[in-house]
């Protein structure tokens, strides 16, 4: 429940244009040839693949992936803090995920 509400409160904030990014997401982003539209687009109108609780602080991240009728190929890590924080972007790795119905899954051995 909690994490329906930090991907909503995400999803919203984003769209009214309220949220920073981490200098590691920029140069992530730079590296992997992704701009900031793929980004904005993963978090508005792609899936929700993953929620990540950080044991330290107890803050919760939400993993988008990219909206396609095709296999995603990017997705994004975002902190729910009350201004939303793009953490890292990157680009799916068949070690690490599977495509199932269009939607990412984390494979069992990560």
């Amino acid at each position: 429940m909690i994490e329906q509400l930090a991907e909503k409160m995400i999803r919203k904030k984003v769209i009214e244009g309220n949220f920073d990014v981490t200098e590691h997401a920029v140069k992530r982003m730079a590296e992997r040839e992704i701009d900031m539209d793929q980004v904005l687009d993963c978090i508005i109108r792609g899936k929700t693949i993953e929620f990540q609780t950080d044991r330290r602080t107890n803050d919760i991240k939400v993993l988008f992936q990219e909206a396609t009728a095709s296999k995603p190929e990017v997705y994004t890590v975002v902190a729910a803090l009350d201004t939303p924080l793009i953490i890292t972007v990157c680009r799916t790795k068949e070690e690490v995920w599977e495509c199932i119905n269009n939607v990412l899954r984390r494979r069992e051995i990560y």
